[in-house]
């Protein structure tokens, strides 16, 4: 719990970026009249987020994804975001259908509010967004669903699932540079038993060279 501030108990420190300037004075005139809320800033762009982030105690980033930021463009900004901060980002403003929520959810959003929804709405995404809680509809909760269901098809399809524990071990070393010899001494096993888990990697990866195959489990787990 923060310490007071004007007699007020702080609960949720809160970022918000909107490229509107309106809607950041809007938005800024209800939350700092919100009890336990406080609001530490208002920025026009991400670059301008990152000072912010690094003031101690910034709970939340409300994020406005209407206007330019609507669509594609939002989701960009909102990867940046996330790749950014380890701080919860809520989307304001995202169409309610399943669609755009699972591209949001991908993207990385902790929550998000709908056009339709209410400052009341607002108040509990944020607040359960810092409790690490992610709320919606029924309908959205099965297009979430459906949208693992089919990663973890892609995943089960790809080459890269059928390596063993310690072939991606070996890939790993491989990645950082190590030879067929420094893999055997690190891992003490022999010199052979590396070479026919390097076979082994090449023919289920269907790649010719140690790099290719490090390559193709980097791209996999990054897509992952």
């Amino acid at each position: 719990m923060s310490e007071p501030v004007n007699g007020h108990r702080i609960q949720m420190r809160v970022v918000v970026v909107s490229p509107v300037r309106i809607y950041r004075q809007g938005l800024a005139r209800l939350l700092e009249a919100e009890d336990g809320i406080e609001l530490t800033g208002t920025v026009a762009a991400v670059a301008a987020v990152r000072p912010l982030l690094a003031r101690p105690g910034v709970d939340v980033l409300l994020l406005d994804m209407t206007g330019d930021l609507a669509g594609r463009p939002g989701l960009d900004v909102l990867r940046e975001l996330a790749a950014a901060t380890e701080v919860p980002v809520v989307a304001l403003g995202v169409p309610d259908r399943a669609t755009d929520v699972v591209a949001c959810a991908e993207a990385g959003i902790a929550g998000y509010v709908t056009n339709d929804s209410t400052f009341e709405d607002l108040i509990d995404t944020l607040r359960a967004a810092t409790r690490g809680e992610f709320t919606c509809k029924a309908r959205v909760t099965a297009g979430l669903v459906l949208r693992l269901a089919a990663l973890a098809r892609e995943r089960r399809r790809s080459p890269v699932a059928q390596l063993t524990s310690r072939e991606l071990e070996i890939v790993t070393l491989i990645d950082s540079g190590f030879s067929n010899q420094e893999i055997a001494s690190r891992l003490h096993i022999q010199l052979a038993t590396v070479k026919n888990h390097v076979h082994n990697i090449l023919d289920k990866l269907g790649v010719q060279r140690r790099g290719e195959a490090a390559a193709a489990v980097r791209r996999y787990q990054t897509a992952t």
